[in-house]
């Protein structure tokens, strides 16, 4: 789906924050597409500033694995292939399962009433409520991310938390819900209510079979999305 930039006709930028913030939105909304080169020259144009703050802002981006400082050709949008998705979500699949199996035993009743307070926050996304995609996307990943992190924490094992935030790729989880329909909000929502559900009662392995089912759903939306963009 085509979405369109977060830039307003006649906005410009001064500084490599708003740099980094404008030329990241435009990565994560699709402007900018995968392998698609950025030439610092036009940027700069663009947003009306120097190239300075601009290869700042690109240096930042790389560094969160959003871009790419090729030699002898400068910036690239980070590209994943299938084969990328298959290995990241399946080590998520792997871990996430491990960390919801070992949280249904150590987790809190006040983690518990977060998790159930973001279910129900989620299952009342509506789309058509925001005014941009942008804005609806950005609502709900921050959502979903909290969900899967205070599952995390409650696992009790820190060197688990340190692998997974090393392993999700926020930026491939931010582009997917980009593509969602109502159907796959709703199928990601069923999810995130059982796991809830199943952490509640101490249900270690439910917790940890809808947690894989969970991600492996992810991971086939992102793999049509690839193969729909011909990758």
């Amino acid at each position: 789906m085509t979405v369109p930039s977060v830039s307003l006709p006649g906005k410009r930028v001064n500084n490599s924050l708003d740099a980094y913030v404008e030329i990241r939105a435009r990565i994560l909304n699709g402007t900018f597409r995968p392998r698609e080169r950025l030439i610092e020259e036009r940027l700069a144009r663009e947003l009306g500033m120097s190239r300075t703050p601009i290869r700042q802002a690109l240096t930042r981006l790389e560094a969160e694995g959003l871009v790419s400082l090729i030699p002898n050709r400068g910036a690239v949008v980070c590209s994943y292939t299938p084969q990328d998705v298959l290995e990241i979500y399946d080590l998520r699949a792997l871990l996430e399962g491990h960390a919801a199996r070992h949280a249904a035993n150590e987790i809190t009743p006040s983690e518990v009433d977060r998790l159930r307070q973001l279910v129900a926050e989620m299952e009342g996304f509506n789309l058509e409520a925001f005014a941009s995609h942008e804005d609806a996307v950005r609502w709900f990943t921050v959502r979903n991310n909290e969900f899967h992190h205070t599952i995390h924490v409650a696992s009790r094992n820190q060197r688990l938390v340190k692998l997974l935030n090393r392993t999700i790729q926020i930026p491939l989880v931010y582009r997917s819900f980009f593509g969602y329909s109502p159907r796959e909000y709703a199928l990601s929502n069923y999810y995130h209510r059982k796991i809830a559900q199943a952490l509640e009662q101490k249900d270690g392995d439910q917790a940890e079979v809808l947690m894989r089912a969970h991600i492996y759903q992810g991971r086939d939306f992102v793999l049509s999305m690839l193969q729909d963009a011909g990758v």
